[in-house]
């Protein structure tokens, strides 16, 4: 009896969380290619950078692929490494002391479709879920909006100082 489960209705499962991050150079994406890791600096990840999926979005550089989503890879491993760890070949590099996640991946999957930015956006990172990423045509689309009366609540239950209350001394 005490054992059961029961459904809860209305209940929705956790969602599979992306993080999808751009890659700065072609140099950064043969090492997604060809090493299977991908590299962020402490100082400029996102708050919440754990993620079970990295989906890759390519700037201008990247010539037909330029502004577009169009693989991701499953996170294997998170760790912190100095720069010079990560890249030996630059040991001298200003940077070299810094601290780095050192992202291992899977095997890159192409996504059924591109997601396209349909105007140059300054991309860095953008946290979503696999459904938004498998069903977005435009970058936008990853982004999940709730209804401002959602978001007016969230603002108020977060914000609003909690009133106190006196008893005056007659």
């Amino acid at each position: 009896m005490w054992d059961e489960v029961f459904p809860i209705e209305g209940h929705v499962e956790s969602a599979v969380t992306v993080l999808v991050a751009v890659v700065p150079s072609l140099a950064d994406w043969r090492r997604v290619q060809d090493e299977g890791w991908y590299r962020i600096p402490l100082r400029r990840a996102p708050q919440q950078i754990g993620a079970e999926y990295i989906a890759f979005y390519h700037p201008g550089c990247f010539g037909a692929w330029r502004w577009s989503i169009r693989t991701y890879a499953a996170v294997q491993e998170y760790r912190v490494v100095t720069r010079r760890e990560l890249l030996p070949d630059e040991p001298d590099h200003p940077r070299a002391l810094e601290l780095y996640y050192r992202i291992a991946l899977g095997p890159l999957q192409p996504l059924p479709h591109p997601v396209y930015s349909q105007r140059l956006r300054r991309v860095t990172f953008i946290r979503t879920d696999m459904e938004a990423l498998f069903g977005a045509s435009e970058i936008c689309d990853l982004w999940r909006h709730e209804d401002r009366r959602v978001r007016l609540w969230r603002g108020l239950q977060i914000s609003a100082p909690r009133a106190t209350y006196r008893a005056h001394a007659a």
